[in-house]
Order: structure tokens, then sequence, then C-alpha cells
């Protein structure tokens, strides 16, 4: 079983951490987890004790204990759960490509032998507008250009 410490500074390290619990102890383990994106540390850690006497005394001893200025706080870790089948675990990922994240329940409901269109079959959904880029009609950046009436709604050929 392991020690959630949360509330941690970021300034934080290990050897910190290791310290605070060291008289209470051998610690068999110390863990600061890291931002994936940014390799920055998350505010929280993960310690293991060599047996579970040592874990509860220290749980009760540095229960909104300062480090560093700010007050901890201590329990025992509870474990991770499963990830949700078929899916990913959240973000904006997803779809029914492979190994997009998760989204919102990742890709139930979509085969995952579906192909993804090339890029350049899908249509831009950009199908039917003008022109608007503005200027005056004696500028040289638009020279060249074809500028077209935008018709009346419902009316003309514009319609698919």
């Amino acid at each position: 079983m392991s020690i959630f410490v949360g509330n941690l500074p970021f300034r934080a390290e290990q050897e910190d951490v290791a310290e605070l619990f060291a008289p209470f102890g051998e610690v068999t383990n110390c863990a600061l987890p890291l931002e994936r994106d940014t390799g920055r540390k998350r505010g929280f850690a993960f310690v293991e004790m060599a047996d579970s006497g040592s874990e509860d005394r220290a749980i009760e001893a540095l229960q909104g204990a300062e480090l560093m200025g700010r007050p901890l706080r201590i329990n025992k870790a509870e474990p991770r759960p499963a990830a949700p089948a078929g899916g990913g675990g959240g973000g904006y990922g997803g779809g029914y490509r492979r190994g997009g994240g998760g989204g919102y329940g990742g890709s139930a409901g979509y085969p995952e032998s579906r192909p993804a269109a090339p890029r350049g079959d899908r249509p831009s959904g950009a199908s039917g507008w003008e022109d608007r880029s503005y200027g005056s009609n004696n500028d040289s950046f638009g020279e060249g250009r074809t500028r077209r009436r935008r018709s009346s709604w419902g009316s003309g050929s514009d319609q698919e």
C-alpha cells in the first residue's frame, strides 16, 4: 500500500518528501509524477514505506503538516480505476481511428476496422462560398482575383 501526499509544493524534490517520512520508518519508494506535456511536477507524490504500521503512524502524524509553507493532505492511496473498455481514457481525441484517445466513451459504436478517409478526398465544407476579401478596386493586392456578387437568398444557381 502506498501513501498519497497532496498539495505538495512544486519546488519540492523526492529527497524533501523522503526526509519528511523518514522519522516514521524506512521509505522504500518515493515518486513525484510529472505532467506528460510539460514535464513539470503535478503537485502530489506517492510514498511507499517498509511496513503498514509505519505508514499508519506517518499518515496520522503528518496530516496537515507544512512543507515549504503549504499544508499537506496525506492519506492512503487508492488503487487506480480500470480504464473503460473500447476507448482510451478521456481527452478530446477518440472517434473511430485507432490510438485516438478516449473522448466521450472512446470508440464505442464505431468499428475499429473503418479506414480513415485520406485528407484530400474529404470535402472542405466551403463549397458555394464567395471570396470576401476587402480592399479598393485599384489596389495591386487583389489583381487577378475574381469576385462574384452574392445572389439573393432562395434564387439563383448557387443552390445545390
